[in-house]
């Protein structure tokens, strides 16, 4: 990551951080992130799958003059620059973007995503997750003082894939954490244009096909055993949860040193599926999740793919977070299916790009901005 920027870290910012040692590296990428949530909850959030993201790029570039494409283009260029609304990403688009072979097209579609994003992007799934399990877990516990978590999942284009910071250096360990602080304040104005350069040979992760392939054969293995779409939700749901044993027992053990030493009572008059019920929702990407690929067991006539795959991890993302989706018409469709509950998280999900314009001019952020950098 050393290597990532092209340009020097401003040695105001080394100046500064020297002057404030007592500052540690955790509490200074957080308040960033505090401050970046709360300006990202303030402005109308719009998330595009890759299928989006290139239908616009190549309005972009003169190779579309569909007026629809063309016409939610220039929408959403307005209200990004009006301050109402962004277009953020994930983890799922960046890897995506990554696969893209031509280099031209690629940093074509890198710069359009800097223009919309304004640099913002969701953390990582699986840092989502956890941070999901902290908030839940805490405001079970009867915590009053806990931030919104729809202002902890969001960070710089930089930190996509995860937060790293410069470690084991020929330093001091004083001067190290100023080197730290002030790296992380230069990553945090880097570009997804830069970071794609940087990047464009880096692998792009597991055989997705393979996996959906190995999923489809247990699916179809078990299927005789279902008897209800519930219970394929909760067979996915547990067995995501079951991923993060290990944090979990570190969380519970904690909040044990810190006191809470019993969940609120509040849960106490529910039923067994009503507190499974309440504890799902308030893990929304797992809740996501789990509805997704219990879809797909539920209804023997579906099968998984590769793309499939990044599509859920779209839909984990958008849905939990975002107020717009614009993604594929399959998993738009399946995402409304009344079973899956997914109405619940009041996000608006189009594969039409004259759809989506039409709702958008018609639910359009308040006229408000606010400065998301």
């Amino acid at each position: 990551m050393s290597a990532l920027p092209q340009s020097q870290m401003d040695p105001s910012n080394i100046e500064f951080h020297r002057q404030n040692p007592s500052v540690s590296l955790e509490s200074h990428v957080r308040q960033k992130r505090v401050q970046l949530g709360a300006a990202v909850a303030s402005v109308q959030r719009i998330y595009l799958d890759l299928r989006f993201w290139i239908l616009l790029r190549d309005v972009s570039l003169g190779r579309s003059v569909d007026k629809a494409p063309s016409d939610l283009l220039a929408f959403l260029k307005s209200e990004v620059s009006e301050g109402r609304a962004i277009c953020p990403i994930s983890d799922t688009v960046f890897i995506e973007l990554l696969k893209q072979s031509d280099d031209s097209t690629r940093l074509a579609t890198a710069q359009l995503i800097d223009e919309l994003s304004l640099g913002v992007t969701l953390i990582p799934f699986d840092d989502r997750v956890r941070q999901e399990l902290c908030n839940s877990f805490y405001n079970l516990a009867g915590a009053t003082d806990l931030i919104p978590i729809q202002e902890l999942v969001w960070t710089k284009l930089a930190y996509v894939l995860g937060e790293v910071h410069p470690t084991n250096t020929h330093f001091p360990p004083e001067e190290e954490l100023i080197i730290q602080k002030a790296f992380s304040d230069h990553l945090w104005k880097i570009s997804l244009s830069e970071i794609a350069v940087q990047f464009a040979d880096l692998p792009t992760g597991r055989d997705w096909d393979a996996i959906a392939a190995n999923l489809n054969e247990g699916n179809h293995a078990h299927y005789s055993m279902l008897r209800s779409y519930p219970q394929a939700f909760r067979i996915e749901f547990e067995g995501g949860l079951s991923l993060f044993r290990n944090e979990i027992n570190a969380l519970l053990k904690e909040m044990d040193q810190r006191g809470y030493k019993e969940f609120d009572s509040k849960l106490a008059h529910m039923s067994h599926n009503k507190r499974f019920e309440a504890f799902t929702l308030s893990i929304p990407t797992l809740y996501i999740y789990a509805s997704c690929h219990a879809a797909v067991r539920w209804d023997w006539k579906r099968k998984l793919d590769g793309n499939t795959l990044f599509a859920f991890h779209h839909a984990q993302a958008a849905l939990a977070y975002c107020d717009v989706f614009l993604t594929e018409k399959p998993l738009s469709d399946m995402l409304g299916l009344h079973h899956l509950g997914l109405t619940k998280f009041k996000c608006q999900s189009f594969w039409s790009p004259s759809a989506a314009l039409s709702w958008l001019r018609e639910n359009g952020a308040a006229n408000q901005s606010s400065a998301v950098n």
